[in-house]
Protein backbone atom coordinates (compact mmCIF):
# COMPACT_ATOMS: atom_id res chain seq x y z
CA UNK A 1 0.00 0.00 0.00
CA UNK A 2 1.45 3.36 -0.97
CA UNK A 3 1.55 6.18 1.54
CA UNK A 4 -1.41 8.55 1.51
CA UNK A 5 -1.04 12.28 2.11
CA UNK A 6 -3.05 13.62 5.04
CA UNK A 7 -3.06 17.18 6.43
CA UNK A 8 -2.27 15.81 9.92
CA UNK A 9 0.16 13.26 11.47
CA UNK A 10 -0.62 9.60 10.61
CA UNK A 11 0.80 6.11 11.11
CA UNK A 12 1.12 5.41 7.37
CA UNK A 13 4.83 6.35 6.90
CA UNK A 14 5.88 4.08 9.78
CA UNK A 15 4.07 0.87 8.75
CA UNK A 16 6.03 -0.85 5.99
CA UNK A 17 4.21 -4.19 5.85
CA UNK A 18 0.51 -5.01 5.77
CA UNK A 19 -1.13 -7.42 8.18
CA UNK A 20 -1.40 -11.20 7.74
CA UNK A 21 -4.97 -12.10 6.76
CA UNK A 22 -6.28 -15.67 6.96
CA UNK A 23 -9.63 -17.45 6.83
CA UNK A 24 -10.66 -20.28 9.15
CA UNK A 25 -13.40 -22.64 7.95
CA UNK A 26 -15.02 -25.05 10.40
CA UNK A 27 -11.94 -24.99 12.65
CA UNK A 28 -9.73 -26.34 9.83
CA UNK A 29 -6.21 -25.07 9.21
CA UNK A 30 -6.02 -21.37 8.45
CA UNK A 31 -5.67 -20.31 4.80
CA UNK A 32 -4.08 -17.13 3.51
CA UNK A 33 -6.63 -14.81 1.87
CA UNK A 34 -4.81 -15.07 -1.46
CA UNK A 35 -5.60 -18.82 -1.54
CA UNK A 36 -9.37 -18.34 -1.24
CA UNK A 37 -11.64 -19.68 1.46
CA UNK A 38 -11.32 -23.38 0.55
CA UNK A 39 -14.16 -25.75 1.49
CA UNK A 40 -16.69 -23.07 2.38
CA UNK A 41 -20.46 -23.19 2.03
CA UNK A 42 -23.33 -21.24 3.59
CA UNK A 43 -23.56 -23.60 6.57
CA UNK A 44 -19.87 -23.32 7.40
CA UNK A 45 -18.45 -21.61 10.44
CA UNK A 46 -16.39 -18.80 8.93
CA UNK A 47 -13.84 -16.73 10.82
CA UNK A 48 -11.16 -14.32 9.67
CA UNK A 49 -7.82 -13.79 11.34
CA UNK A 50 -5.83 -10.57 11.16
CA UNK A 51 -2.37 -10.47 12.72
CA UNK A 52 -0.75 -7.05 12.65
CA UNK A 53 2.77 -6.98 11.22
CA UNK A 54 3.74 -4.20 13.60
CA UNK A 55 3.66 -3.40 17.28
CA UNK A 56 0.94 -0.86 18.04
CA UNK A 57 2.66 1.00 20.87
CA UNK A 58 6.03 1.13 19.08
CA UNK A 59 4.48 2.52 15.89
CA UNK A 60 2.58 5.20 17.82
CA UNK A 61 5.85 6.12 19.52
CA UNK A 62 7.74 6.32 16.19
CA UNK A 63 4.99 8.49 14.74
CA UNK A 64 5.10 10.74 17.82
CA UNK A 65 1.42 9.99 18.43
CA UNK A 66 1.61 8.29 21.83
CA UNK A 67 -0.34 11.13 23.50
CA UNK A 68 -3.44 10.24 21.47
CA UNK A 69 -3.23 6.45 21.69
CA UNK A 70 -6.00 6.38 24.31
CA UNK A 71 -8.23 8.39 21.95
CA UNK A 72 -7.75 5.99 19.03
CA UNK A 73 -9.84 3.03 17.86
CA UNK A 74 -9.32 0.13 15.48
CA UNK A 75 -12.29 -1.09 13.41
CA UNK A 76 -12.86 -3.91 10.94
CA UNK A 77 -15.40 -3.12 8.20
CA UNK A 78 -16.89 -5.89 6.08
CA UNK A 79 -18.14 -5.44 2.50
CA UNK A 80 -19.56 -8.48 0.70
CA UNK A 81 -21.02 -9.26 -2.70
CA UNK A 82 -19.97 -8.45 -6.27
CA UNK A 83 -20.40 -4.69 -5.94
CA UNK A 84 -19.77 -2.25 -3.10
CA UNK A 85 -22.76 -0.23 -4.32
CA UNK A 86 -25.25 -3.09 -3.97
CA UNK A 87 -23.48 -5.31 -1.45
CA UNK A 88 -23.57 -5.29 2.33
CA UNK A 89 -21.25 -3.09 4.40
CA UNK A 90 -20.97 -3.11 8.19
CA UNK A 91 -18.56 -2.77 11.11
CA UNK A 92 -17.93 -6.31 12.37
CA UNK A 93 -15.54 -5.48 15.20
CA UNK A 94 -14.22 -2.39 16.94
CA UNK A 95 -11.78 -1.89 19.81
CA UNK A 96 -10.17 1.00 21.66
CA UNK A 97 -6.45 0.98 20.96
CA UNK A 98 -5.78 1.29 24.68
CA UNK A 99 -7.45 -2.15 25.12
CA UNK A 100 -5.38 -3.94 22.47
CA UNK A 101 -2.10 -1.99 22.32
CA UNK A 102 -0.19 -4.90 23.90
CA UNK A 103 -1.95 -7.59 21.85
CA UNK A 104 0.52 -10.00 20.26
CA UNK A 105 -1.83 -12.62 18.84
CA UNK A 106 -4.20 -12.22 15.89
CA UNK A 107 -7.64 -10.63 15.91
CA UNK A 108 -10.20 -13.43 15.30
CA UNK A 109 -13.60 -12.30 14.02
CA UNK A 110 -16.56 -14.54 13.19
CA UNK A 111 -18.42 -13.81 9.93
CA UNK A 112 -22.10 -14.85 9.48
CA UNK A 113 -21.73 -17.26 6.53
CA UNK A 114 -25.37 -17.30 5.48
CA UNK A 115 -25.32 -13.56 4.72
CA UNK A 116 -22.26 -13.63 2.44
CA UNK A 117 -21.71 -14.19 -1.25
CA UNK A 118 -19.02 -14.07 -3.91
CA UNK A 119 -16.23 -12.30 -1.99
CA UNK A 120 -15.47 -10.45 1.22
CA UNK A 121 -13.57 -7.19 1.46
CA UNK A 122 -12.26 -6.42 4.93
CA UNK A 123 -11.01 -2.93 5.69
CA UNK A 124 -8.92 -2.31 8.79
CA UNK A 125 -9.11 1.30 9.95
CA UNK A 126 -7.40 3.06 12.83
CA UNK A 127 -9.01 6.38 13.58
CA UNK A 128 -9.21 8.90 16.39
CA UNK A 129 -11.60 11.00 18.41
CA UNK A 130 -11.20 14.77 18.21
CA UNK A 131 -7.78 15.56 19.65
CA UNK A 132 -4.99 18.11 19.42
CA UNK A 133 -1.34 17.10 19.06
CA UNK A 134 1.77 18.83 17.79
CA UNK A 135 -0.28 21.95 17.01
CA UNK A 136 -2.67 19.92 14.84
CA UNK A 137 -6.35 19.70 15.71
CA UNK A 138 -7.52 16.29 14.44
CA UNK A 139 -11.27 15.86 13.90
CA UNK A 140 -13.34 12.92 15.10
CA UNK A 141 -13.14 10.01 12.69
CA UNK A 142 -9.85 11.08 11.12
CA UNK A 143 -8.00 8.05 9.72
CA UNK A 144 -4.52 7.34 11.07
CA UNK A 145 -4.07 4.09 9.13
CA UNK A 146 -6.06 1.92 6.70
CA UNK A 147 -5.58 -1.27 4.71
CA UNK A 148 -7.82 -3.63 2.71
CA UNK A 149 -7.86 -7.40 2.27
CA UNK A 150 -10.07 -9.44 -0.07
CA UNK A 151 -11.20 -13.03 0.46
CA UNK A 152 -12.70 -14.89 -2.50
CA UNK A 153 -15.40 -17.25 -1.31
CA UNK A 154 -14.63 -20.28 -3.43
CA UNK A 155 -14.08 -23.99 -3.05
CA UNK A 156 -16.72 -26.64 -2.39
CA UNK A 157 -19.55 -25.32 -4.59
CA UNK A 158 -19.59 -22.13 -2.59
CA UNK A 159 -21.77 -20.13 -4.99
CA UNK A 160 -25.05 -21.62 -3.78
CA UNK A 161 -26.54 -22.84 -0.55
CA UNK A 162 -25.75 -26.42 0.46
CA UNK A 163 -27.63 -28.60 2.94
CA UNK A 164 -27.01 -32.13 4.18
CA UNK A 165 -30.15 -34.17 4.72
CA UNK A 166 -31.46 -37.76 4.89
CA UNK A 167 -33.03 -38.83 1.58
CA UNK A 168 -34.50 -42.03 3.03
CA UNK A 169 -37.87 -40.35 3.63
CA UNK A 170 -38.24 -39.68 -0.11
CA UNK A 171 -38.70 -41.93 -3.12
CA UNK A 172 -35.14 -41.17 -4.23
CA UNK A 173 -33.39 -42.50 -1.13
CA UNK A 174 -30.37 -43.69 -3.13
CA UNK A 175 -29.90 -40.40 -4.98
CA UNK A 176 -26.68 -38.48 -4.37
CA UNK A 177 -28.01 -34.93 -4.64
CA UNK A 178 -31.17 -32.92 -5.17
CA UNK A 179 -31.54 -29.34 -6.40
CA UNK A 180 -34.38 -27.33 -4.92
CA UNK A 181 -35.26 -24.15 -6.82
CA UNK A 182 -37.99 -21.84 -5.51
CA UNK A 183 -38.34 -18.24 -6.64
CA UNK A 184 -41.07 -15.64 -7.13
CA UNK A 185 -39.14 -13.12 -9.21
CA UNK A 186 -35.76 -12.49 -10.82
CA UNK A 187 -34.70 -9.82 -8.32
CA UNK A 188 -34.37 -12.37 -5.53
CA UNK A 189 -30.83 -13.41 -4.66
CA UNK A 190 -29.60 -16.58 -6.30
CA UNK A 191 -28.39 -17.97 -2.97
CA UNK A 192 -31.83 -17.76 -1.33
CA UNK A 193 -33.69 -19.38 -4.25
CA UNK A 194 -31.38 -22.29 -5.06
CA UNK A 195 -30.38 -25.01 -2.60
CA UNK A 196 -28.30 -28.12 -3.19
CA UNK A 197 -29.22 -31.02 -0.92
CA UNK A 198 -26.63 -33.77 -0.41
CA UNK A 199 -27.65 -37.22 0.81
CA UNK A 200 -26.00 -37.48 4.21
CA UNK A 201 -26.39 -41.26 4.11
CA UNK A 202 -23.61 -41.43 1.51
CA UNK A 203 -20.56 -40.04 3.24
CA UNK A 204 -18.24 -41.60 0.66
CA UNK A 205 -19.74 -39.46 -2.10
CA UNK A 206 -19.53 -36.34 0.02
CA UNK A 207 -15.85 -36.99 0.72
CA UNK A 208 -15.22 -37.51 -3.00
CA UNK A 209 -17.03 -34.30 -3.82
CA UNK A 210 -14.67 -32.27 -1.66
CA UNK A 211 -11.72 -33.10 -3.93
CA UNK A 212 -13.15 -34.17 -7.30
CA UNK A 213 -13.54 -31.15 -9.60
CA UNK A 214 -15.31 -33.28 -12.21
CA UNK A 215 -18.07 -34.17 -9.75
CA UNK A 216 -18.30 -30.53 -8.77
CA UNK A 217 -18.67 -29.57 -12.42
CA UNK A 218 -21.46 -32.12 -12.92
CA UNK A 219 -23.41 -30.65 -10.02
CA UNK A 220 -22.81 -27.09 -11.23
CA UNK A 221 -24.08 -28.11 -14.67
CA UNK A 222 -27.17 -29.65 -13.08
CA UNK A 223 -27.80 -26.43 -11.14
CA UNK A 224 -27.42 -24.32 -14.30
CA UNK A 225 -29.78 -26.48 -16.36
CA UNK A 226 -32.35 -26.73 -13.54
CA UNK A 227 -32.45 -22.99 -12.87
CA UNK A 228 -32.43 -21.89 -16.51
CA UNK A 229 -35.11 -24.44 -17.43
CA UNK A 230 -37.34 -23.25 -14.59
CA UNK A 231 -36.93 -19.58 -15.55
CA UNK A 232 -37.27 -19.87 -19.32
CA UNK A 233 -40.08 -22.43 -19.44
CA UNK A 234 -42.12 -20.58 -16.80
CA UNK A 235 -42.19 -17.48 -19.00
CA UNK A 236 -45.41 -16.05 -17.52
CA UNK A 237 -44.00 -16.28 -14.00
CA UNK A 238 -40.57 -14.73 -14.59
CA UNK A 239 -40.77 -12.79 -17.88
CA UNK A 240 -37.03 -12.86 -18.38
CA UNK A 241 -35.74 -9.93 -20.48
CA UNK A 242 -32.28 -9.90 -22.06
CA UNK A 243 -32.24 -6.09 -22.04
CA UNK A 244 -32.90 -5.73 -18.30
CA UNK A 245 -29.98 -4.95 -15.97
CA UNK A 246 -30.65 -7.11 -12.94
CA UNK A 247 -29.01 -6.37 -9.54
CA UNK A 248 -25.67 -7.98 -8.76
CA UNK A 249 -26.02 -11.39 -7.04
CA UNK A 250 -29.67 -11.59 -8.16
CA UNK A 251 -31.24 -14.57 -9.89
CA UNK A 252 -31.75 -12.48 -13.02
CA UNK A 253 -28.07 -11.42 -13.14
CA UNK A 254 -26.84 -15.00 -12.69
CA UNK A 255 -29.21 -16.24 -15.43
CA UNK A 256 -28.08 -13.41 -17.74
CA UNK A 257 -24.43 -14.38 -17.26
CA UNK A 258 -25.17 -18.04 -18.00
CA UNK A 259 -27.15 -17.17 -21.12
CA UNK A 260 -24.35 -14.90 -22.30
CA UNK A 261 -21.97 -17.86 -21.93
CA UNK A 262 -24.43 -19.87 -24.06
CA UNK A 263 -24.10 -17.12 -26.70
CA UNK A 264 -27.70 -15.98 -26.22
CA UNK A 265 -27.53 -12.35 -27.35
CA UNK A 266 -30.99 -11.55 -28.76
CA UNK A 267 -34.63 -12.61 -28.50
CA UNK A 268 -34.34 -15.10 -31.36
CA UNK A 269 -31.49 -16.83 -29.48
CA UNK A 270 -33.67 -16.92 -26.38
CA UNK A 271 -36.44 -18.59 -28.40
CA UNK A 272 -33.96 -21.18 -29.68
CA UNK A 273 -32.71 -22.01 -26.19
CA UNK A 274 -36.29 -22.51 -24.98
CA UNK A 275 -36.82 -24.90 -27.89
CA UNK A 276 -33.69 -26.82 -26.88
CA UNK A 277 -34.91 -27.14 -23.29
CA UNK A 278 -38.21 -28.63 -24.49
CA UNK A 279 -37.11 -30.72 -27.49
CA UNK A 280 -33.35 -31.25 -27.18
CA UNK A 281 -32.68 -31.66 -23.47
CA UNK A 282 -29.53 -33.75 -24.01
CA UNK A 283 -27.97 -31.03 -26.14
CA UNK A 284 -29.02 -28.31 -23.69
CA UNK A 285 -27.56 -30.18 -20.70
CA UNK A 286 -24.28 -30.71 -22.56
CA UNK A 287 -24.10 -26.96 -23.19
CA UNK A 288 -24.61 -26.38 -19.45
CA UNK A 289 -21.79 -28.82 -18.69
CA UNK A 290 -19.57 -26.80 -21.00
CA UNK A 291 -20.35 -23.63 -19.04
CA UNK A 292 -19.61 -25.30 -15.69
CA UNK A 293 -16.28 -26.68 -16.87
CA UNK A 294 -15.21 -23.46 -18.60
CA UNK A 295 -16.04 -21.32 -15.56
CA UNK A 296 -13.87 -23.53 -13.35
CA UNK A 297 -10.86 -23.38 -15.68
CA UNK A 298 -11.03 -19.60 -16.00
Amino acid sequence: MRNIAFPYPTLFPYISKESKWESLINFEDARDFKNGSGNWDYDSKLEISCKLSWDIENIYSEANLLPIIDSSKIAFILSSGQSEQTGKREIIAEYRISEVKNKKDAFIIEIPSKLQSSKLKIRLIIYTDEVEINNFRIKTGSVLYMEDAILQLEGDLANFSIRRTDFSKNKFSNALWFIDFKADNLNETFTTTTTLYLNNQNQTFENQLQNDTFLQDLIKADVISTVLSSILISEEDFQFDLNTEYPDDSLGKIASDWLNSLNVKKDSDLKNIRNQIINEQGYFRSCCQNIATTRREQ
